[in-house]
């Protein structure tokens, strides 16, 4: 999900735990200040950045830099520019995110793996206990468990 936000909002804590965005798009940090805030929010929350401007300000420019953005768009921005930009980002983030994941399949036991490799086949809970002759309970135990280890919603996301 991505977020497009003035500044005003940018500082409401409340505002940003509710969207938890993967990206936001931002007008250019002007001065220092507000880089910093940022650069501290990045710490606690991860997200990628994208600003845009209605001037080329070297200076902020500058000051952006520090918050390690995906992109600085200048206007005039058109629609094909922006969708552009948008899509490379996700699919940078789409490639971060399988890397992330195939190393925590490493991480993963042996059972989860096998499991793992059925759910991709296709296969049911059920299809799942009966060919390795454990009880569905412990498949949807495990599946529950290899979902909170590789921080996923959906098997979707690991296929």
């Amino acid at each position: 999900m991505f977020w497009e936000a003035p500044i005003e909002q940018l500082q409401d804590t409340e505002t940003w735990q509710e969207r938890q965005p993967d990206l936001l798009v931002a007008p250019l940090p002007i001065d220092l200040k507000y880089s910093k805030w940022i650069q501290d929010l990045q710490d606690h929350i991860s997200f990628r950045l994208l600003y845009y401007s209605s001037d080329l300000n070297l200076d902020a420019l500058d000051k952006a830099w520090i918050t390690q953005p995906e992109a600085i768009l200048i206007d005039p921005i058109t629609e094909a520019q922006m969708i552009a930009t948008l899509r490379l980002i996700q699919l940078n983030l789409n490639n971060l995110s399988k890397k992330n994941i195939q190393d925590k399949l490493k991480q993963l036991s042996l059972r989860e793996q096998e499991i793992v490799q059925l759910i991709r086949r296709g296969l049911s809970s059920k299809q799942i206990s009966e060919r390795l002759f454990i009880s569905t309970n412990t498949v949807n135990t495990h599946k529950r468990r290899i979902k909170e280890k590789l921080q996923v919603k959906r098997f979707a996301e690991i296929s």
